[in-house]
């Protein structure tokens, strides 16, 4: 008499027992639902990781974009702050060019024994420059505009352009000054390929 198998309970033949179809049929009926059924099983498990894989990369995608989004809005007010703090030092230089412009105009127009003049730095420490005249007084300021300092200033004889500590930045004597490019100093009268501009009362 035919057993079964433990599992699907598939019909184990003995060799006496006949071979009816319908044994057959059954048996094939419970192989063909089984594999359906682990057909079923994979399929949504499949598409449970699909499912759960296309989540991870969604949010991974979305952080990286608001990740991305951050780092440009702060990279744009970094911008823009650096802009508008630039801007805001370049119109202080346009002022200060203009006022000292406008004080040298005011000077030049009062007064017919103003001489104006330049000079080009060498970068050398100590340097005598003789201006051909002998000033009352002297105004030096060089080609950037800020005569602070110590590149530049007022000075006349006996009255030299010295900073804070006492370093001397500029010497007027007769008709020659003494300019100087000391960075221990500070002094910048005499920086290196840079005009300066000035006024000499005569």
């Amino acid at each position: 008499m035919a057993s079964y198998t433990q599992h699907y309970q598939l019909h184990q033949w003995e060799p006496s027992d006949d071979f009816l179809r319908s044994d057959f049929n059954d048996d094939f009926k419970k192989i063909d639902t089984a594999i359906h059924d682990t057909e079923d099983e994979l399929r949504t498990d499949f598409n449970g990781e699909v499912s759960r894989l296309d989540t991870a990369l969604s949010t991974a995608q979305q952080t990286l974009q608001n990740n991305l989004n951050t780092q440009v809005t702060r990279l744009d007010t970094a911008l823009s702050t650096a802009q508008q703090t630039l801007r805001s030092e370049f119109n202080s230089s346009i002022q200060k060019v203009n006022t000292t412009l406008a004080s040298i105009q005011a000077l030049a127009e009062g007064r017919a024994n103003i001489v104006f003049g330049t000079y080009t730095g060498d970068g050398t420490k100590d340097r005598l420059i003789n201006l051909g005249i002998t000033p009352k007084w002297l105004l030096v300021f060089p080609e950037f505009g800020d005569y602070g300092n110590g590149s530049g200033g007022l000075c006349a004889p006996g009255h030299p352009i010295v900073s804070k500590s006492d370093a001397i930045h500029m010497i007027v004597g007769g008709t020659k000054i003494q300019v100087s490019e000391n960075t221990d100093t500070g002094s910048k009268t005499n920086m290196y390929n840079t005009v300066y501009y000035y006024l000499a009362a005569i």
